[in-house]
């Protein structure tokens, strides 16, 4: 138990190190592309992106959970399933090769036939790894593989930054992606101490494939839907939109998974320890909650109200048509938070099918956004997003207020003081926006700078019992928040 407790301890670590390492590196490595490269290339590969990770996930086809989570694999086992991911890695990598004609039509970009047989490539590569990373994950040795995916990435933003240098234009983002595919899975073939030795069995394949196949079914429909915008856009509207969004959606992205990882490495081993008794579960379960929404309500509306000065300051002026973009799509970073968040206390509580079917049902409704994008323009289908975020939201509120025996009611009292403080910080921050500042640099950071004080002042006037304990964790002052 205490080998397990220091295992789990040092994978969570490293877990953290590698997720603000890889946000990093990725961060600067936007800011770099982005001053370089224009939209329309951005675009190139947004087009793609639906392919892409629909072809991923058929090639891990949810073996590596099956694997993780049995107890007897064996070396034939793990064999299949090498032999097999590789199989299906060739096959999709050939399948993009002669489709990449039709794609390109498809979009009327013609770029996009060499553009798709290029990172196609990375099928194959990921192919040959999967199974090392597998085997990495199973013994809880994320040391390992936090150092591959972060060289991986190191090396592959040197790469992607040095081409963009020297003008490879869109070339630089597949560079990138097939570099890191490389480095990667080199490094897990040098680290990992298993290579393939055994046989394709059909028994093996049976019973890894019995569970994976649940997986990889709940995945496509995640991975379709969560792709689907970037699909629609390219195809209805123009190359350099597409770009605008991917921008906007990659700025907004990022706050939004650092405090979702971060929430849930946090909620979900501490919920699952107290999930056998209820009251203290719902104790906990509130107290998080009243935590996250007051977190994350001022990073939203603060987003929104710094979008312009962000941009101009890190992106420069060609990226402001994609503001309007982020301060639409950041509201619905809202309701992903609050769904991730209720989904730690749905899994916690042991609820595996109510977590499936839930999300397979937000999912599919969130294709009901598709035709206002197709009839009324961009900017709807955005708007018609965020509304069909907030009515996922709406279900996530539902089921686990049943679930946990509480009122619907209680959720949304918690949620109103933060959302009109986080209201009064944004219109105090967008404020500044008027003043006779020239200077984008200062503004931003006077944006910053108000914000964060309002939100601190109205805070500490009001007592929010929130703002009292993380003062009592940064001051060490006596305030008992559970």
């Amino acid at each position: 138990m205490n080998s397990l407790k220091t295992s789990s301890i040092n994978a969570a670590k490293w877990n953290f190190f590698a997720n603000i390492g890889s946000y990093f590196i990725s961060f600067f490595l936007s800011i770099i592309l982005a001053r370089i490269l224009e939209p329309k290339e951005f675009g190139m590969t947004g087009m793609l992106a639906v392919f892409i990770a629909i072809a991923v996930v058929f090639i891990n086809s949810g073996i590596s959970v099956a694997i993780v989570r049995s107890k007897d694999i064996t070396e034939d086992d793990y064999s299949t399933a090498f032999y097999f991911n590789v199989v299906v890695g060739l096959f999709f990598y050939s399948l993009f090769f002669i489709l990449s004609p039709l794609i390109a039509d498809f979009f009327n970009e013609p770029i996009l036939v060499p553009l798709t047989k290029l990172l196609s490539l990375v099928f194959v590569i990921n192919s040959f790894g999967i199974i090392q990373n597998t085997i990495l994950i199973k013994e809880i040795n994320l040391k390992k593989q936090s150092i591959c995916y972060l060289l991986g990435m190191l090396v592959s933003a040197i790469v992607s930054a040095i081409m963009a240098f020297n003008n490879y234009g869109v070339y630089s983002i597949v560079g990138q992606s097939i570099s890191q595919a490389l480095t990667t899975n080199i490094l897990f073939w040098l680290t990992s101490k298993w290579k393939p030795s055994g046989r394709f069995k059909f028994n093996s394949f049976r019973k890894i494939w019995s569970f994976g196949s649940k997986v990889l079914a709940t995945n496509l429909v995640s991975t379709f839907v969560d792709n689907i915008d970037n699909f629609l856009i390219g195809k209805i509207f123009y190359a350099n939109q597409l770009g605008y969004y991917v921008r906007a959606k990659s700025s907004k992205i990022m706050p939004e998974q650092i405090l979702t990882n971060t929430l849930q490495a946090t909620i979900f081993p501490i919920l699952s320890k107290v999930n056998d008794n209820d009251n203290l579960f719902l104790q906990y379960h509130l107290k998080f909650y009243n935590l996250a929404v007051y977190i994350f309500l001022p990073v939203v509306f603060g987003f929104i109200a710094v979008a312009k000065a962000f941009t101009i300051v890190l992106y420069t002026e060609k990226w402001l048509p994609s503001v309007p973009f982020l301060q639409i799509i950041i509201l619905s970073s809202i309701s992903i938070f609050l769904s991730a968040f209720f989904n730690q206390t749905i899994m916690a509580k042991g609820e595996g099918n109510l977590y499936m079917k839930l999300n397979t049902i937000k999912k599919l409704i969130g294709l009901f956004s598709i035709p206002f994008g197709v009839f009324w323009g961009l900017i709807p289908f955005l708007w018609a997003f965020v509304f069909i975020s907030v009515v996922s939201l709406s279900i996530d509120y539902y089921f686990v207020s049943k679930l946990l025996k509480i009122s619907m009611k209680y959720y949304f009292i918690k949620l109103f003081k933060p959302l009109v403080l986080s209201i009064a910080m944004f219109l105090c921050a967008y404020a500044i926006l008027f003043l006779p500042i020239a200077n984008y640099y200062v503004v931003f950071l006077t944006q910053i700078f108000t914000g964060v004080f309002v939100y601190i002042f109205l805070s500490s006037i009001f007592r929010i019992e929130e703002f009292l304990y993380l003062k009592e964790i940064v001051f060490g002052k006596s305030h008992h928040f559970f």
